[in-house]
């Protein structure tokens, strides 16, 4: 799958679809998998860790990272299949705010992440390269398919650079 034009998309994804550096798409998804299973596998990770008095855990960031990855491939999956009805955005605070993620541990994130992303995998990878072309409206933005997948890959890479560089994690 090619690389989005810019204007395929909302100029506000344009940070998470440049972290996708040159190669295939899914091949970096794959690698975001692994790079979270392993920050999830580090013995002694706090999962309640934050690095402000209003930031998100490490766990609400998972959480968040897999809501958002739901959300963009629910979108393409729509727009992929000619579903023309324009797609409300999502306001991300109330998805980790309105919630109580404390009971689920290393292993449950790591189940979640992994359904999650080879789900997301799997969809894109078996679609027909015409319907990761075709472009459909959310977020009050034009969007098409392949750019939801570059978008699902940077944000991936997006929250492995806060936990690096924030959160002051290992990788």
């Amino acid at each position: 799958m090619k690389r989005p034009l810019i204007s395929e998309y909302n100029e506000y994804y344009h940070r998470y679809v440049t972290n996708v550096q040159a190669g295939d798409v899914i091949e970096c998804m794959q690698s975001n998998l692994e790079s979270y299973i392993n920050l999830l596998s580090k013995p002694n990770l706090d999962l309640d860790y934050k690095y402000g008095p209003d930031k998100w855990t490490v766990r609400e960031c998972i959480i968040h990272l897999c809501d958002s990855d739901k959300i963009f491939a629910y979108r393409a999956l729509r727009i992929s299949r000619g579903d023309e009805t324009p797609l409300t955005g999502f306001e991300q605070d109330p998805y980790i705010e309105s919630n109580d993620f404390s009971h689920l541990s290393a292993e449950d994130l790591i189940a979640i992440i992994k359904t999650t992303l080879n789900s997301t995998m799997t969809m894109f990878r078996l679609m027909r390269l015409e319907d990761t072309e075709k472009i459909g409206f959310a977020s009050n933005s034009l969007v098409s398919v392949r750019a939801l997948a570059y978008m699902s890959a940077g944000h991936a890479i997006h929250h492995l650079n806060l936990f690096k560089d924030r959160y002051g994690l290992e990788l």
